[in-house]
């Protein structure tokens, strides 16, 4: 993972246009997974209620005392951060961890219902929007959730009523899904160090974005792995730290003039993937020894 961001960092130029196929790259990824749920157990539970408003607290809670401190621009970059809703990817990545996909795919599903409706009440309140549509954040919300959860969702239904046995595709593609996993974060790398660049912004002006990005998600992986306790604590932890940063980035490029908001999310990207790559590590470490 670390030489994905140094080679999306080295050749950004020539990786930044790819990160118009990140959407079909996510979707492939999600397909391979969706075939292995069992589509019964896609229930919401009262750890999911805790786990949104968890996902809630953290990013009004951080822009809170940002803004009290009298830090606006601060407030703003943390609250993109904390309240974006689960990440596209993050039953891939329980998956490889061998938890509970169903669980985290019905918490990514709310949780990305819950920041469509919330959000766009929320943002007149935190920055000084002009011309804000409620409706047009919300349909750009519901046509994500359309698009990339809908299409791998019917994909994976049309395949397992045709050859049923495909289940079991999900455990034997569980690398495929990491090398695709490996090729997204080298775009994302390249197309987040072109749009930093572009700004032209300095690094002393950058780091209070950066550290501030970094706190918010150590906050979130470990609230969510102490709130799920002994059953959960994989998947609580990554549905509150695994975040959609890739959506708030592109509200606080549409609806946020200054430019300083975006650096926040675009570096939230890099930390929740360093994270990522830990507890993968980590749990193959754990497998290989119990083998």
């Amino acid at each position: 993972m670390i030489v994905a961001f140094l080679v999306g960092g080295l050749f950004h130029k020539q990786l930044a246009p790819l990160g118009a196929y990140l959407p079909a790259s996510v979707a492939l990824m999600l397909s391979i997974t969706f075939i292995g749920i069992e589509t019964a157990r896609l229930k919401p539970q009262r750890m999911h209620l805790w786990v949104l408003l968890g996902i809630q607290l953290i990013g009004m809670g951080f822009w809170a005392v940002a803004r009290l401190l009298g830090y606006p621009i601060l407030a703003e970059s943390l609250f993109f951060c904390g309240i974006a809703p689960v990440a596209i990817a993050a039953p891939v990545i329980v998956n490889l961890l061998r938890g509970n996909v169903e669980f985290t795919t019905t918490a990514l599903v709310l949780s990305q219902i819950v920041f469509g409706l919330l959000t766009p009440l929320l943002m007149p309140l935190v920055v000084q929007v002009e011309g804000f549509c409620y409706s047009e954040l919300a349909w750009e919300v519901a046509m994500q959730l359309g698009t990339v959860l809908g299409i791998p969702a019917l994909v994976a239904i049309a395949l397992r009523l045709l050859h049923p046995p495909c289940k079991g595709w999900t455990a034997k593609l569980r690398d495929v899904s990491l090398g695709i996993w490996i090729i997204n974060l080298t775009i994302i790398a390249g197309v987040g160090t072109q749009r930093v660049l572009e700004m032209d912004i300095g690094w002393l002006d950058m780091m209070p974005l950066v550290l501030g990005s970094l706190v918010v998600c150590i906050t979130g992986f470990v609230a969510g792995y102490k709130l799920g306790g002994r059953g959960l604590k994989r998947e609580c932890s990554q549905c509150m730290g695994q975040k959609n940063t890739i959506l708030t980035l592109y509200i606080a490029s549409q609806w946020y003039v200054h430019p300083l908001a975006y650096i926040g999310p675009a570096f939230y990207v890099f930390f929740h993937n360093i994270a990522n790559a830990l507890q993968i590590a980590l749990a193959n470490r754990e497998n290989a020894r119990r083998s």
